[in-house]
């Protein structure tokens, strides 16, 4: 069948008609000349709320949880293909915790095929939802022969300070001893004089 327009490929399959190829000529041609309503409509981090779950569908998120945060699954969805790519390994556990905001450390067991993984929590609140939640996460994406321990703790962050506090005064008064008088001596070659001071003032700025 030929096409419409040698500028133009259709989507649609050999099998199809000529007025659904008549169709989609014209529908391409009516939206060639308005603006794209939806120009981040692929985009997981800026396309619309309602199409995230479409968008995560599409790319085969397999731990899809409607309860999270509308970040967590924009952020899970936007990371599909990496979190796929490394499913199975500590380190696509720990990008799979990270897409949900929990950060992780992920280390080898002590038994064989074991892993064992620190949860540290940020600001999500430590509840057995929470728990639930991080459970899900690393049953769906660890390896299927492998057996997990999940710790999960608080996650704080303190800065070390060290300061030196230094007092000063415009003023010192340095008191010398009593006065006396002062002191000659000479003999047939050298002379000598000693005389003391009662106080010395130092002004100090």
């Amino acid at each position: 069948m030929s096409e419409p327009n040698s500028g133009y490929a259709s989507a649609q399959p050999e099998s199809r008609t000529l007025i659904e190829e008549a169709l989609e000529y014209a529908w391409d041609k009516i939206l060639a000349q308005q603006e794209n309503p939806y120009p981040d409509l692929k985009n997981p981090e800026l396309t619309p709320d309602e199409f995230v779950v479409l968008l995560a569908a599409e790319r085969g998120v397999a731990d899809w949880q409607p309860s999270d945060s509308k970040a967590q699954q924009r952020k899970t969805t936007a990371n599909a293909f990496s979190i796929h790519s490394k499913a199975g390994t500590r380190y696509g556990l720990k990008g799979a915790l990270e897409a949900l905001g929990f950060t992780s450390s992920v280390t080898r067991g002590e038994l064989p095929y074991s892993i064992s993984v620190d949860g540290r929590l940020g600001d999500q609140p430590l509840t057995a939802d929470t728990s639930k939640r991080i459970n899900s996460r690393v049953t769906t994406y660890k390896s299927e022969r492998d057996t997990a321990v999940i710790t999960l703790s608080r996650l704080h962050q303190a800065n070390k300070y060290r300061g030196l506090f230094l007092q000063s005064t415009r003023t010192i008064r340095v008191v010398a001893a009593e006065p006396v008088p002062p002191i000659y001596a000479m003999d047939n070659i050298k002379a000598v004089a000693f005389y003391s001071v009662k106080s010395v003032r130092i002004k100090h700025g």
